[in-house]
């Protein structure tokens, strides 16, 4: 049996992976990428404050009438001291040495239990010191485009792609640069991931990309985006077509690859799916083309190309 095209909801998976990714570009640019072994993560502890004094345990016996006025002129005595040597300190020159006052005898004022003060951090301290410092925090230029190709072209690079698939390996990025006379660069987001931007002379723009979605030992996944111009998550309409997808799928058909018997559609969003197998290999490979509707200028529709979904498998057939 010929593995067929992944039906669990193709076009939302690729619109997420696609808003994932221009998450992760915009924060590798505007933070740079993580230092080895991730961002410090400093453990949760509790201060260690001073425990306040004691009270004296035995209290002290009732005062006289004489000492109550003594401990009442002591406490005047200790405020005014307070007071002149605040005054004296805010007033004086930097240049005038500072004379301590006298002590005064306080052993007959009341004890009271105070805190030592604590010393307390200032929270844009705290976050600077925390802030890992690293070269690559500058912002990251704009991921290189590759020159301007006609969309002829582009076409012609793409079907020797979809002709090239024999065995699993034909999945990986040196088949892609080799089929399609591209170069992809290394995504620093992705432990396996290529990517190549380039643009059309029409004025559009496109995208390839070779990952792996799955486990490390699972063939890659190739996704090529076509710039439709319309942004994602709003009501906008294509003004225009970037591959009509009738002759293509003729020449997919002419190719080997079978075309499914109906549209696949979910949520207004749909996409057709092409299956072949390899006649020298025991792999199978799947293509789903996502499309779009453009009305032309006699009141026609058109179908265009969105982009394209290709993976592979063991064939169990």
């Amino acid at each position: 049996q010929r593995l067929r095209p992944n039906r669990s909801d193709p076009q939302h998976d690729q619109q997420l992976l696609r808003n994932l990714q221009a998450i992760n570009e915009h924060t590798l640019r505007a933070l740079g990428p993580l230092p080895p072994g991730g961002l410090p993560v400093e453990a949760k502890r509790k201060p260690q404050l001073p425990r306040p004094v004691a009270p004296p345990v035995t209290p002290p016996l009732p005062p006289s009438d004489e000492d109550t006025t003594m401990q009442w002129k002591s406490v005047a005595a200790v405020a005014a001291l307070a007071t002149g040597s605040t005054l004296a300190a805010c007033g004086a020159n930097s240049t005038t040495p500072h004379v301590d006052p006298p002590a005064a005898d306080v052993s007959s004022a009341p004890v009271s239990a105070q805190m030592p003060p604590i010393e307390v951090v200032p929270p844009a301290i705290e976050a600077t010191e925390a802030k890992p410092t690293s070269p690559t925090d500058e912002n990251s230029p704009e991921p290189a485009r590759g020159a301007a190709i006609p969309v002829a072209q582009l076409r012609r690079q793409v079907m020797a792609l979809l002709g090239s698939f024999e065995k699993l390996e034909d999945l990986e990025h040196d088949n892609v640069e080799r089929s399609m006379q591209i170069e992809l660069t290394k995504r620093l987001t992705m432990e396996d991931g290529y990517q190549y931007f380039g643009a059309t002379t029409e004025g559009w723009g496109y995208r390839v990309g070779v990952s792996r979605l799955g486990r490390m030992d699972e063939p890659s996944t190739i996704l090529i985006d076509l710039d439709e111009g319309v942004e994602p998550w709003t009501d906008q309409q294509p003004t225009y077509c970037t591959l009509a997808f009738e002759p293509l799928a003729k020449e997919l058909v002419a190719m080997g690859y079978e075309r499914d018997i109906s549209i696949y559609r979910r949520a207004g969003k749909p996409s057709w799916g092409f299956g072949r197998d390899s006649k020298v290999n025991n792999a199978g490979f799947g293509i789903s083309i996502y499309i779009y509707e453009l009305e032309t200028t006699d009141g026609t529709k058109q179908t265009c190309i969105k982009g394209f979904r290709i993976g592979g498998g063991v064939s169990n057939g």
